[in-house]
């Protein structure tokens, strides 16, 4: 997958469809496999290995789910840090990994 980004070309792995539930961060959206519902988590604690406790907007009780319990990424932003392949020059940009995919590479605007 290829994006192209501000100041640059950025060249993407597309994410799986599926990743554990350890992998997520507060902020992020999900789905749990067979409900398409979308759950935003406000906050994540560790509840008991290897379980975690997930305060999710609009619910009242958190949910549980273990390490690697299945979830479906709806919205994953993260910041990464790019170093241009052919001059060196770095920059951060923030992607949302269910749409981008995860970088691999980048060229900025200069090439």
């Amino acid at each position: 997958m290829n994006t192209t980004a501000p100041n640059g070309f950025i060249v993407t792995v597309e994410q799986t469809p599926t990743i554990p539930a350890t992998a997520l961060k507060e902020g992020d959206t999900f789905a749990l496999i067979g409900n398409d519902s979308p759950l935003t988590i406000l906050a994540k604690r560790r509840h008991l290995q290897p379980l975690w406790l997930l305060d999710l907007d609009g619910h009242d009780s958190p949910i549980t789910l273990r390490d690697d319990e299945p979830t479906r990424p709806l919205c994953m932003l993260r910041a990464f840090d790019l170093t241009c392949q052919l001059c060196t020059r770095t920059s951060r940009r923030v992607l949302d990994l269910p749409v981008h995919g995860i970088p691999r590479t980048w060229v900025c605007e200069q090439h």
